[in-house]
């Protein structure tokens, strides 16, 4: 588990870059929240997540696809 606060710290990356890609990965399921109180925020990886790791540990091409369903839900599958 993690906080966009613990990759600031550990990466020196601007604050407002790490939150904004904090929020591009829970809009594609890839982090989800654990904890919210107020501002502070923990994540971990999702059941995608996950596999994304597995795929990009053993250093192989990724392919995201992304579908929309009706109603605007989308779903996010990694096919390696």
């Amino acid at each position: 588990m993690v906080t966009p606060g613990d990759v600031v710290s550990a990466t020196g990356l601007p604050r407002y870059e790490v939150l904004a890609t904090f929020h591009i990965l829970e809009a594609l399921n890839i982090v989800e929240l654990v904890n919210s109180k107020g501002n502070y925020r923990v994540y971990k990886l999702s059941e995608l997540g996950n596999k994304l790791l597995k795929v990009l540990e053993r250093e192989g091409e990724v392919l995201i696809r992304i579908n929309e369903l009706e109603g605007g839900e989308q779903v996010v599958e990694a096919v390696s």
